[in-house]
Order: structure tokens, then sequence, then C-alpha cells
């Protein structure tokens, strides 16, 4: 019997360590924006001050990528599966200002 009550303890805790893991998670796991960083190397710098301005840094990573395809339009984002070419720090502000109002 106290092995049973045992096994139902641990697997309880278990669980519930489990539980507060994933929910710690998926509430902190941000939407990336990659920059490519092969044709523009500056915007970067320039993607991850907008963010921060915007206060929604923990909303979005801003990360480097290689290329995204449409090098002769830098500079290259991707965010929500979309690329933007031509991007401009203001294009950037509205881009972001619309997902997250």
């Amino acid at each position: 019997m106290r092995k049973v009550l045992l096994l139902f303890c641990l697997a309880a805790i278990l669980t519930l360590a489990g539980a507060s893991v994933f929910k710690a998670d998926s509430a902190s796991a941000a939407e990336t924006l990659l920059v490519c960083g092969v044709c523009d190397k500056t915007f970067y710098k320039t993607a991850e001050r907008v963010v921060r301005e915007m206060g929604l840094t923990d909303k979005v990573t801003v990360k480097k990528s290689s290329c995204l395809g449409a090098c002769s339009l830098p500079p290259v984002i991707e965010f929500r599966g979309e690329l933007y070419v031509s991007m401009t720090e203001e294009k950037l502000k509205a881009l972001l200002a619309k997902a997250y109002p």
C-alpha cells in the first residue's frame, strides 16, 4: 500500500512540476522577427532598438538569419511567416504597431 501511495505522490509531483514549467514557457514565448544578416548588416540593430523602444521585448525576439532570398531589395525581414523587403524603421514600427495594437 505504501508503494502505491508513494508512486501516486511522485506522479502528482512530476505532473505539477511539468505543468508549471509548461505555463512559464508558453507565457514567455515571444514571436521571432528574423533580420537577414547577409544583405544588410546594419538593420539588425535598428530592429532591436525599435522593438525595445516600442516596449515589445517580451513579445518579439529579434534574431539574425541567413539569406531570406530577397537579396535585391534589402533590408529583408521575416515576421509571422511573411517576408518584408526594403524595410525601414518607419515600416517596421507600422508593422509591429499593427501586430500589437
